[in-house]
């Protein structure tokens, strides 16, 4: 199972072994919480099933999902590493097997191998890097520009080739969008509508196809 992350891929067979041992997996259904921001961290967590969000909230309750991630993946190890409170939440999307190992357990493994904690580090690194770009992004542009770009992105990380476009295979709700750009679920109705009215998008089935994306990307141009 761990082997299939990628940042495993070095370890030795007994490593691997002695991590697997100790990880036990555990189901959080749709919309349940896995940890909130400024709990402790004490495990190291890989998504083994499903889809997941970090999210953060503003103090009157606002969600912003800062990324999406999915199986096989792994999450909220910068807190692990730093030894502090973690900085944002996680959410199941829809019913997620978690894999937990114990954090001791997991830094005992990891700083045996320097390179290692290199590659979680450099990973960390450029999900921040995206995070930071989606709240640069929803204070410096309009709310259909905001909308577009979560849209483009999505495309580039669960974007398939089909014969109407480029489907985002992923399933998202209209709150989910409106998240994701820093505005209402009414709003993100709005502009999915002028999207698909305007021949960019097509929705089928809570899933997004993108029509032509060079027309796409022209709308963040203009």
């Amino acid at each position: 199972m761990l082997e299939k992350l990628a940042i495993f891929q070095k370890l030795n067979e007994n490593d691997i072994k002695t991590l697997e041992e100790n990880l036990k997996v555990y189901k959080f259904k749709k919309r349940e919480t896995i940890f909130n921001e400024g709990d402790i961290p004490q495990w190291f967590h890989v998504l083994i099933k499903g889809k997941i969000k970090i999210s953060k909230f503003s103090n009157n309750g606002k969600e912003i999902i800062l990324e999406i991630l999915d199986a096989p993946d792994f999450f909220g190890t910068l807190a692990l590493l730093k030894n502090i409170p973690y900085p944002a939440s996680a959410i199941a999307i829809d019913d997620c097997d978690i894999g937990n190992i114990p954090s001791q357990k997991f830094l005992q493994i990891v700083n045996k191998y320097p390179e290692l904690q290199s590659e979680i580090l450099n990973h960390i690194t450029m999900r921040l890097k995206s995070g930071i770009e989606n709240l640069k992004n929803m204070a410096l542009v309009d709310v259909l520009s905001r909308i577009v770009y979560q849209i483009l992105k999505l495309a580039n990380k669960y974007g398939k080739k089909v014969s109407e476009g480029i489907l985002i295979d992923l399933k998202l709700t209209k709150q989910e969008i409106a998240e994701m750009s820093g505005t209402t679920t009414e709003t993100a109705i709005r502009i999915m509508s002028k999207l698909k009215k305007e021949g960019y998008i097509i929705e089928q089935n809570r899933k997004i196809i993108i029509k032509d994306i060079e027309m796409l990307l022209n709308l963040l141009k203009d």
